[in-house]
């Protein structure tokens, strides 16, 4: 007598080993292609990037140039956006932050406005300071480094990110800590930049660090309070 195994077409639900879904990867190929339009149209111009983000006169040159790149800027603005976004996503999984019934991805689009949203604000900000002042107290300067240490910060969250997603979730900690010394060691070589050319300008100290903690540190540290509470 002969018995057949019983068959079924339900799904076999696995658990999740990697932080990976099927809307990351779009994001890592926008990058591939930025960069790759990029090299091709524009040899020079990521050299130019790391150039300018640690030499200050190439940084001043690039600034009179700006109008020649648009393009390759817009790129790796965009870059930024979507990783810095997929970063502040995986921030909230990684620390266990309850996303209230909302969809993943939507969660990530949230990620993405917000970081739209504060670089927003402070372009704002700046460009009423320079009208209320009738000057420009070197604050183009400091917007034109915002933005150039942005791109970097997104060129060199690829990779982690890479990593962070499709490698294993018990080593996903060990690549969201690199990802995180990186956006935050450069995000303090672009405050020390900027308090450096306020200087160099005459701004007042105390405009300088009124300026620089509410900000460029304040949200910061309330994002990470707002992750820290939801966790515990």
């Amino acid at each position: 007598m002969v018995v057949f195994a019983q068959t079924t077409l339900e799904p076999i639900v696995r658990p999740a080993y990697q932080w990976a879904s099927d809307w990351m990867l779009p994001v890592f190929l926008f990058t591939l292609v930025a960069i790759a339009y990029t090299r091709k149209n524009y040899p020079f111009r990521i050299q130019r990037l790391w150039t300018s983000t640690w030499n200050i006169r190439a940084l001043r040159q690039a600034i009179r140039e700006e109008p020649n790149t648009p393009r390759a800027n817009l790129l790796f603005n965009i870059n930024h956006a979507l990783l810095m976004g997929l970063f502040l996503y995986l921030t909230l999984s990684i620390w266990a932050v309850p996303f209230g019934g909302i969809p993943p991805f939507v969660v990530y689009l949230i990620c993405i406005g917000g970081v739209l949203a504060a670089y927003f604000i402070k372009q704002l900000i700046l460009n009423t300071v320079k009208f209320l002042g009738d000057g420009d107290f070197g604050l183009t300067e400091y917007a034109y480094n915002v933005n150039l240490i942005n791109r970097v910060i997104g060129l060199f969250l690829f990779p982690t990110m890479t990593l962070l997603v499709y490698m294993p979730k018990n080593q996903a900690f060990i690549y969201w800590y690199v990802a995180t010394i990186i956006v935050g060691c450069m995000l303090l070589y672009r405050i020390v930049r900027g308090i450096i050319n306020a200087l160099q300008v005459n701004v007042p100290l105390f405009y300088i660090f009124f300026y620089i903690c509410t900000l460029e540190i304040l949200p910061w540290v309330v994002c990470a309070r707002l992750i820290w509470t939801a966790h515990s």
